[in-house]
Parts: structure tokens; sequence; C-alpha cells
């Protein structure tokens, strides 16, 4: 699937986040963007059928999602970067203070190990 089409498939899902990230209209909660944006990458790498794709999709959608997380965390900013967030201490009390359910967090945590390509003390 070309970057495009992809652009326009994800696009409502992309501004549905952000309006729940939104703190006022300048300002976005990045750190529950980050959340968000690990979550998309690790369903759909779970299973790509499931989320419209095929495998060889996944390399665009990372591009993708790459681009919208440098839009809105900052220049350099990626998936990677998320899941090292999600894995900190900073990222931690992020959670909790999100009140993300336990198993959506071993969800994330299992992608930050595939993603990180290590073992994490949690």
């Amino acid at each position: 699937m070309e970057l495009n089409h992809l652009k326009k498939r994800y696009a409502p899902a992309i501004d549905e986040i952000l309006d729940q990230c939104r703190i006022t209209d300048q300002f976005v909660d990045k750190e529950k963007f980050q959340v968000y944006m690990a979550t998309i990458w690790g369903n759909a790498v779970l299973d790509p059928q499931r989320s419209g794709l095929e495998e060889d999709d996944l390399e665009s959608l990372h591009d993708f999602l790459n681009e919208e997380i440098q839009r809105v965390v900052g220049s350099g900013e990626t998936i990677t970067g998320c899941y090292e967030f999600i894995v900190s201490k900073k990222g931690e009390e992020s959670l909790s203070r999100q009140q993300v359910a336990q198993r959506h967090r071993d969800f994330l945590y299992h992608f930050a190990r595939l993603m990180l390509a290590r073992e994490i003390d949690l």
C-alpha cells in the first residue's frame, strides 16, 4: 500500500487521537500521544490483516507513524522513542497518571521488549 493511501486511511484515527490528547487548542499531551502511537503500532504488528494491512505495508505505516510522532512530539522522535519513553521511570509514572490498565501496560511492555530488543526491568 502506498504511503499516501495509508495516510488517508489512518488520518481520521490520528485526528481522533489528537482530539483525545488535546489539552487546549494549542497543546497536546505528548505522553498520552506516545502511548496511543505505541498501541497502534503494536496492534498493527500483532495482526496486520485485522488492521486492514498486509505485512508488506508495515514499513510504510512505520514511516507514517514516525512522521506523525515527529510532528506532535518533536523532531527526531520515533515509534522506538515511544517505547523507550513507556519503559522509563517517567513513562511508568505517566501510565499510572493516565490510569492505563495493567493488561494494556503488559501489551505495551511486550512490544517494548521486541522493539528495543533487550530485557526490561519493570
